[in-house]
């Protein structure tokens, strides 16, 4: 292969890479949305936010069917990403206390209402 054959060859493929790829700058932008009901200047990523979402329906879902042990995975996931989050707090509390945990699902309950009343 002779030196213009490889260059032509190369520049070739950079070009269709560079139309069938997403742009490089789509990798590192990270998008942020202002969160609803939070404080204000609170920004989160919009993925995550969407995720604990996810994850809150799917426990809330599990817990209207009587599946607590698989909502208290899911409540957890939610508080992973929301730490603060009460309302999945308190469901994790009672979560527990539909399993038969009463001390913990209790305390996790009042831990929320507190984390509310601040």
């Amino acid at each position: 292969m002779k030196p213009c054959q490889f260059t032509t060859y190369l520049c070739c493929i950079v070009f269709c890479t560079a139309i069938y790829s997403t742009p490089v700058s789509g990798y590192f932008v990270e998008k942020e949305v202002s969160a609803t009901g939070y404080r204000g200047r609170l920004y989160v990523k919009e993925d995550s936010l969407k995720l604990a979402l996810k994850y809150q329906q799917l426990a809330h879902d599990l817990y209207d069917s009587g599946h607590f042990k698989k909502a208290i995975v899911q409540w957890k996931k939610v508080l992973q990403l929301q730490p603060g989050n009460a309302f999945a707090m308190f469901m994790l509390g009672k979560s527990y206390i539909g399993v038969g945990d009463n001390k913990k699902g209790t305390a996790l309950c009042d831990q929320a209402v507190k984390l509310t009343a601040k």
